[in-house]
């Protein structure tokens, strides 16, 4: 059993910072099922348009590191709070065996949080996300047959995806001028539900002006790509991620310095 004042200190402070580790653990936690259940709808349509160019023998999305984040968060909450229980019963009770496997462990989950930082960090947007889409839209089509189900949910997809962000096309607008089209529209119906400075949905006869509106129309009409809104709304929730992991990190690498050090003094 450690004894002294320095020994005490390193004790109960052990046990409180595991005890934070614990609760931002579960903030964590909730905050990954948060993402899982709040899913912005354009990982809809990566998971579209990755079907439509698998269809057509075209390497698709590598997307596996930010569609996967959230369940990989939630993993990984999971066991830094049961470590970070057990981390405060191996403090109270000074066990020798037990805080040095508390510190192995840390250790490796304190190396494997880095290298994963590292890993999502040296992503390519360019090549994971904008090529495979610019690809994709050349098989969009605004007229599918009924029985084409494929077609349909990309159409769709497509449509919802640029309603929400307010966006048109990968790049702009432009992006969709080698489609066929119906009559003399150039861009589909979700480039255009709404205009610039206005709340209210567009009418029919609005969409339809719209849609066969030239592209240098974008001072009127929401006309610029959703690619930058797509980096945009990942790297958020990247930031609010790695917030997240870092405040857990640094509490987890003093645990390990305490963990050593009661280790050295227990019996």
């Amino acid at each position: 059993m450690a004894e002294g004042c320095i020994a005490n200190f390193v004790k109960y402070t052990l046990f409180l910072t595991n005890f934070i580790v614990f609760v931002l653990g579960v903030v964590t936690l909730g905050f990954g099922v948060w993402i899982m259940v709040d899913k912005p709808s354009f990982l809809d349509l990566f998971t579209n348009a990755e079907d439509i160019l698998s269809e057509h023998n075209i390497n698709g999305f590598d997307l596996g590191v930010y569609a996967g984040a959230p369940v990989i968060l939630i993993v990984i909450a999971v066991i830094v709070s049961l470590i970070a229980f057990f981390g405060c019963f191996g403090a109270l009770k000074e066990s020798k065996c037990l805080l040095i496997t508390y510190f192995v462990i840390l250790l490796a989950i304190f190396i494997g949080a880095i290298v994963g930082a590292v890993l999502i960090f040296q992503g390519d947007f360019e090549s994971q996300i904008k090529s495979p889409l610019i690809d994709s839209i050349k098989y969009y089509k605004d007229s599918p047959a009924e029985d084409d189900t494929q077609g349909i949910a990309f159409k769709n997809i497509w449509n919802t995806v640029q309603e929400e962000l307010r966006c048109c096309g990968v790049d702009n607008a432009t992006d969709w001028k080698d489609i066929t089209w119906q009559g003399n529209n150039n861009k589909p119906e979700g480039c255009c539900k709404y205009t610039r400075n206005q709340d209210e949905e567009n009418t029919p006869n609005q969409i339809e002006v719209c849609r066969s509106a030239p592209y240098n129309s974008g001072d009127k009409y929401y006309y610029k790509g959703c690619y930058q809104i797509f980096v945009d709304e990942i790297e958020n929730q990247q930031d609010k991620i790695f917030g997240a992991a870092i405040g857990t990190t640094v509490v987890m690498f003093l645990n390990m310095l305490f963990s050593f050090a009661l280790c050295t003094m227990a019996d």
